[in-house]
């Protein structure tokens, strides 16, 4: 599309919604506007070196990306518009999506972590758990970042780690991460970071998926564990697990020789208080 053509549209869909009465499919094309615009103007993304046209900000702050005060909307009701806009992602079927949608919706991820938008964190959680979702990863990680340690988090994070069949191992994988990164500087002081430890421990066993990270995390987390019979338990299980990458393997061969050369009763320590 030439840039004549891309400032025309922009245009009428400026047009479009100029009316003032705020339905469902004008806060649409309030969104889709801005999210156009923005694919459209910013120079990394379509024209490197394109002049912005007169009136059209540089897409990097809340005014520029949204547009201000215009059309019979302020700011703040685009904001409500683009905060709706992303409660829907979460019940589409994001995988029927055009190609054009699908940078809309890239775009509109991005900006949330752009922007820091903490608001966003419901609906990121949802996309996440979209069985019909895309870029769900990017949505667990928004989510993860601006959520707490708390029951609500890791019950998000314990459904996605436990669905071997819902989600890829990468996808699990950079779930375990988030969160093991935020218990590792959390001094778990709390019942909450407790909880949440607890959770990974029970489910220690799932897949092979984070079970290093799970391995370090209650290694520093847990006391007693790093030479407990726990330890060693769960590392010959992950010695079982099949079609396992050999750095895996390597590490829990090392565990394992590390535990039984250290010459010392290796004790069963009750983690959780269930005697697991």
């Amino acid at each position: 599309m030439k840039a004549f053509h891309v400032v025309a549209y922009v245009i009428t869909m400026a047009m479009a919604i100029s009316v003032s009465a705020h339905t469902t499919a004008e806060s649409n094309m309030v969104v889709r506007a801005a999210l156009f615009r923005t694919l459209t103007f910013c120079p990394h993304v379509l024209y490197d070196g394109l002049e912005l046209p007169d009136g059209v900000e540089v897409p990097d702050t809340w005014h520029g990306f949204l547009g201000g005060d215009t059309n019979g909307w302020t700011l703040a009701e685009k904001k409500a518009a683009f905060d709706w806009y992303l409660t829907t992602l979460g019940t589409n079927d994001c995988m029927s999506l055009n190609d054009e949608s699908r940078e809309e919706m890239r775009v509109a991820i991005a900006k949330c972590g752009e922007f820091n938008h903490t608001n966003a964190v419901p609906a990121m959680k949802a996309l996440a758990l979209n069985p019909r979702g895309i870029m769900r990863n990017e949505a667990m990680n928004i989510a993860l970042k601006f959520s707490p340690v708390d029951d609500a988090t890791t019950e998000f994070v314990e459904t996605i780690i436990t669905n071997v069949n819902g989600y890829s191992s990468g996808e699990r994988v950079e779930c375990y991460w988030e969160y093991v990164k935020k218990l590792q500087q959390d001094p778990c002081t709390n019942g909450v970071c407790a909880s949440a430890l607890f959770m990974f421990y029970r489910n220690r066993k799932v897949s092979g998926t984070g079970a290093a990270t799970l391995d370090r995390l209650f290694s520093d987390k847990i006391a007693g564990y790093v030479n407990s019979s726990n330890r060693l338990d769960t590392a010959l299980s992950m010695l079982m697990v099949t079609n396992m990458r050999p750095q895996f393997v390597e590490y829990f061969v090392g565990v394992t020789n590390q535990l039984l050369s250290s010459g010392q009763p290796l004790p069963w320590i009750d983690v959780g208080g269930n005697g697991n």
